[in-house]
């Protein structure tokens, strides 16, 4: 009989690709997508792509409506988003576990409902890899923290861990018309906050992150309690914007630059750890590609997948 796996944040990138890796295994998951409005333009838009995924309503801050929603469930894949400006405002007022509450929920209803699998969506500590001068990172020390938590609570669930390197796809979300070539629609800029030299880990989130999620649940003696990287191979922000224009024939730069909607100094101590560090320093950034059931998407692969982008 399949397993119901419950799918936090469906709608998402990360949520998103897990339920498309395990919406393409029927005889063994049935898919639940757990967002909080089940009635959105991209829920409708889901619900045609994927006719047999259940779509449930709950919130990571109403603990009760988590419940609801993992009854019956045996397998969880939670992540939680720091990036929102209610967090923001949270952090701001010193309250440092705003993240760490929606994990912590997310975790106890699972428990609570006898779900026996926890996949989560974690990042390392910077604090504890680079020293105290980090511990102002707080996305990834938030998150670091919900995975000692599920690990703390071993013997009531199984936990899992994938750890997403950079996504490729957030050169979508920065590029630009480059204004200063020609009619000014003749060329993009890609704008990051990362030195254009800083090689760092990347992966197709919308593919690969569901394959690992796949490859973990897949072999659970195997990788319980284990980290697997979902991660394709380590670019610079120069070498993956050359092959933008290598694949698709556009002229492209780099530049670096601020995004206002980040520019804050927790963000900006987590950036400097990781170009300082590396996004992932103490895993294994092959076993997920090595071993996962299809191959990983390389670079010229996600550019030909999005060859007919363009900035709006």
């Amino acid at each position: 009989m399949p397993e119901i796996v419950a799918v936090i944040g469906a709608t998402g990138f990360q949520g998103g690709s897990v339920v498309k890796a395990l919406s393409a295994l029927p005889d063994q998951y049935i898919v639940r997508g757990i967002t909080r409005s089940t009635t959105s333009a991209r829920v409708v838009e889901l619900q045609a792509q994927y006719p047999n995924v259940q779509w449930v309503a709950a919130d990571l801050k109403d603990p009760a409506s988590l419940r609801k929603a993992f009854r019956g469930v045996d397998i969880v894949f939670g992540n939680t988003n720091y990036l929102q400006a209610e967090i923001f405002a949270q952090v701001d007022a010193g309250d440092l576990d705003a993240e760490f509450r929606l994990g912590q929920n997310m975790v106890d209803a699972a428990i609570a409902e006898g779900v026996k699998y926890f996949v989560y969506s974690s990042l390392e500590s910077p604090e504890k890899v680079g020293g105290p001068e980090y511990r102002g990172a707080h996305e990834p020390e938030g998150k670091h923290k919900i995975e000692q938590y599920i690990r703390s609570n071993k013997d009531k669930i199984s936990g899992y861990f994938v750890y997403a390197g950079f996504y490729f796809q957030n050169f979508l979300l920065s590029a630009q018309w480059d204004t200063s070539v020609g009619s000014g629609k003749d060329a993009i800029v890609f704008t990051y906050p990362l030195p254009a030299d800083a090689s760092l880990p990347y992966v197709d989130i919308e593919e690969d992150l569901g394959a690992t999620v796949a490859l973990a649940l897949s072999n659970r003696s195997e990788y319980s309690g284990k980290i697997l990287a979902a991660v394709e191979g380590s670019y610079t922000s120069e070498e993956i914007t050359k092959a933008f224009t290598r694949v698709t024939g556009v002229p492209a730069r780099y530049q670096y630059g601020v995004i206002p909607e980040i520019d804050r100094s927790d963000i900006n101590t987590m950036l400097r750890f990781f170009i300082e560090f590396g996004a992932l320093t103490k895993q294994d950034l092959t076993i997920a590609k090595n071993n996962a059931s299809r191959p990983f998407t390389t670079l010229d692969q996600f550019w030909a997948k999005y060859a007919s982008f363009r900035p709006e």
